[in-house]
């Protein structure tokens, strides 16, 4: 049961990350005649700056047997021992159980893909990773990003499931540095480890969701990170 519960909370945040890219694409088109001058001021003469500034699409990473490389991210993720890699039905099994949980049951507002989705069946310790497109969200940030998902997390207390949370700080994974923050969640007598990086790439928002009972979880995960290789 207790494992249940692990990959049941892990899909709190899933959920919220459609709420959190509403929110922030609301709050982005508030003021769009102002939005329309900036533009227009800036329109001239950017043309140089923006090819300078722009960047490669991003590129989905790809399992080869039990070894995942994302070239974006500039990362390589052997599967460890004991691990094993979700199917996309044992993904739609946990999200819909995390949709009963919060209360969200309307996917139509789900942008996400999920590429990665690993997890220890002996000890309910989970990693997940999904991107979403930031053209949906407007001009968001990772820092925005994140800022606004820990208060939809903090916000699950009317659901039972109280969120203790650490500042947002960065993480270094292979290449790519994330915006980062971690705490516990404690949901019916259930103390979780939860940590979630985001970063920006190619016109994407990439989210890691690392998850494990608490008393052990944290330290699993840590190392499987630890393990990441960096790409060229």
């Amino acid at each position: 049961m207790k494992k249940f519960i692990v990959g049941l909370l892990m899909t709190v945040m899933i959920c919220s990350l459609a709420a959190c890219g509403g929110k922030n694409q609301m709050g982005a088109n508030t003021d769009t005649s102002a939005a329309d001058e900036a533009s227009a001021l800036q329109e001239a003469g950017s043309t140089s700056a923006d090819a300078e500034k722009e960047e490669a699409a991003y590129v989905p990473g790809q399992w080869d047997g039990e070894v995942y490389t994302n070239t974006s991210l500039g990362m390589s993720l052997t599967l460890p021992e004991g691990w094993q890699i979700g199917t996309q039905e044992e993904i739609d099994a946990v999200e819909n159980a995390g949709q009963q949980v919060t209360g969200n049951t309307d996917s139509s507002s789900d942008v996400s893909n999920y590429e990665l989705y690993i997890y220890n069946p002996n000890t309910g310790s989970a990693i997940a990773m999904m991107t979403e497109n930031l053209a949906v969200f407007g001009d968001v940030t990772a820092q925005q990003y994140a800022e606004t998902l820990s208060e939809q997390l903090l916000s699950y207390q009317d659901q039972g499931i109280t969120y203790s949370l650490n500042p947002i700080s960065t993480k270094t994974i292979g290449k790519t540095e994330f915006v980062s923050f971690d705490g516990t969640a404690d949901y019916q007598s259930n103390n979780i480890y939860q940590c979630y990086a985001i970063a920006e790439n190619g016109g994407c928002m990439i989210t890691m969701i690392i998850t494990g009972p608490s008393d052990t979880g944290q330290t699993e995960c840590e190392n499987v990170i630890a393990s990441i290789q960096t790409t060229e």
